[in-house]
């Protein structure tokens, strides 16, 4: 399956964040994901103060397993001069699983659950039938008490 990255950038401080730059191409390498759309190093001229950015990419893993996601890299000047780094949060290890593996394990089980009806039906329906059957045969005869 495909994941979707979003990467939200907020601007705090009461300065603009200038040429703004996220790489996160060594995260999600080549020969590990194929990206589908978006791209993984974007460009920002100019961040106001006080408001915020997103960025979203679509990427499909190519091999399964384990798998380290590391950070993002952001770099901002504040000033013409002053350069800042910084990295986003990461959610460390997981784990990439084949598309078969994955609906084995987190797919809704619905046909289980239709056969699992449908063999049950008969005798549930065949046992309703008998108790009809026998409730018309005998009925239920009510005594009035008398004073």
């Amino acid at each position: 399956m495909d994941f979707v990255l979003e990467y939200g950038l907020y601007n705090v401080g009461d300065k603009p964040a200038q040429k703004v730059t996220i790489d996160d191409r060594h995260s999600f390498p080549t020969n590990s994901f194929e990206i589908v759309k978006g791209l993984l190093h974007v460009h920002y001229e100019k961040i106001p103060a006080g408001s915020n950015v997103t960025h979203s990419v679509v990427i499909r893993p190519r091999a399964f397993g384990f798998f380290n996601y590391t950070a993002a890299q952001v770099t901002y000047y504040t000033d013409n001069e002053n350069l800042h780094v910084t990295l986003t949060n990461t959610p460390g290890e997981g784990y990439i699983y084949r598309q078969r593996e994955y609906d084995r394990r987190f797919a809704p089980k619905y046909t289980y659950f239709i056969v699992f009806f449908l063999i049950i039906a008969p005798t549930t329906f065949g046992s309703f039938l008998l108790f009809q059957q026998s409730k018309s045969r005998f009925p239920v005869i009510i005594k009035k008490k008398t004073t």
